[in-house]
């Protein structure tokens, strides 16, 4: 099936110019980033917590995020989600370590108030101080005639504060792995109860709940940018093994090119990274390489065919060859994101925006960045063959 009939249109001339338009908007896309100090990272990878609440009736997004910072919870973020009697509450991490470190404090300062107590280090680590290697919030002190760390362990458990294991470092250093406390997750009840108050003549209801610690967001931003990483390499080994180490290159910078210009794009517009949309940009590279392996393929059937003919016009008839497929591929996924976008709701609105943007120049790339690339390195080496000569 054919979209649009034969077509001889030049593609590879209007490279240079796809290169400036690209290169402007990738730089436009980096300058937002560097302004906003990287990318807008959602609680998947920054930690804190995330509420849904639905009002019978709209409320004051002001007044909302009055009673959200006087219930102990500053520098949220409050946003309409949806319909207009819905809201979105974001909290941002909630350093539990310090929390934990003041309460061990004032606990060791009630049972050894001579030793002058002064904390070293806080930090959350995954694993404990002892041999099954318990995760908790390690927090090391210093202090002048410190008590067995026996006599301490126990009065500091009379306090009232859990201790997983404590050990002696130095003769003036003590280190304490005291369990999480699990502050996160009392943060969407503690909210609701401060909501309940403020607010007695609305009903609610809480419609979703994520909360995610600081370590398991660093954890999961990590594995993120290597599974991006990682499937990179992985086409790098691939196309070079079914193609050729230069056709590799151009599909590579090719889907840089389309991750870098989608980054861009939600940071212009004020959009956060989410699991769900890093989900997105894997998608966008399978989308983007199999467009850009179609056209390769057709360039490599017509390089055997057309043997006497320049690189530029094999690449110029593959392109036009394949461009009837190419746009029935590219409207018929832009139609099904289009719903998505505007019916799929505000849940997968960021997912169906990445989409939206990727398919368009996923398709824009592999006709004026991946081909155009091939052409350009085919063109170095032939220039360095014939200087040598």
């Amino acid at each position: 099936m054919k979209f649009i009939g034969e077509t001889h249109i030049k593609f590879v001339d209007f490279r240079n110019k796809a290169f400036i338009i690209s290169l402007a908007v990738i730089v436009a896309g980096l300058i937002s980033l560097a302004i906003h100090g990287g990318p807008d990272l959602g609680i998947d990878f920054e930690g804190g917590t995330l509420v849904q609440i639905k009002f019978n009736e709209p409320v004051s997004v002001n007044q909302l995020r009055s009673v959200v910072e006087d219930t102990g919870f500053e520098n949220s973020q409050i946003q309409e989600f949806g319909q207009p009697n819905e809201y979105l509450i974001k909290v941002e991490k909630i350093d539990e370590a310090s929390i934990a470190a003041d309460k061990l404090l004032k606990a060791l300062n009630a049972a050894a108030p001579e030793a002058g107590w002064e904390v070293v280090s806080v930090r959350e680590s995954t694993e404990g101080l002892t041999s099954d290697g318990n995760a908790g919030n390690l927090i090391v002190l210093s202090g002048k005639n410190i008590p067995e760390i026996e006599e301490l362990v126990n009065a500091v458990k009379q306090q009232g504060v859990g201790v997983i294991a404590a050990t002696r470092e130095t003769g003036n250093r003590v280190a304490f792995n005291l369990p999480f406390m699990g502050i996160e997750a009392k943060a969407s009840e503690k909210m609701k109860e401060g909501i309940e108050k403020a607010f007695p003549d609305r009903e609610f209801e809480i419609r979703r709940t994520e909360t995610v610690g600081p370590k398991i967001g660093e954890e999961m931003k990590d594995r993120a940018w290597a599974a991006i990483i990682i499937s990179l390499f992985g086409i790098l080994v691939y196309i070079s093994w079914r193609f050729e180490f230069k056709f590799a290159v151009g599909a590579i910078i090719a889907l840089i090119h389309d991750i870098l210009i989608t980054l861009g794009i939600f940071s212009i517009t004020g959009k956060e990274l989410s699991l769900v949309v890093i989900a997105a940009f894997l998608t966008i590279v399978g989308y983007s390489l199999n467009d850009t392996i179609v056209v390769f393929d057709r360039i490599r059937e017509n390089f055997s065919m057309r043997r006497r003919r320049s690189l530029e016009k094999m690449v110029n008839t593959s392109i036009n060859e394949s461009l009837s497929r190419t746009i029935i591929t590219s409207l018929t996924t832009l139609v099904v994101v289009l719903f998505l976008y505007f019916a799929g709701g505000e849940v997968i609105h960021d997912f169906a925006f990445a989409l939206l943007i990727g398919v368009i120049v996923g398709t824009y790339s592999s006709i004026f960045v991946a081909s155009p690339v091939l052409i350009e390195w085919q063109n170095r080496i032939s220039r360095k063959k014939k200087a040598r000569a």
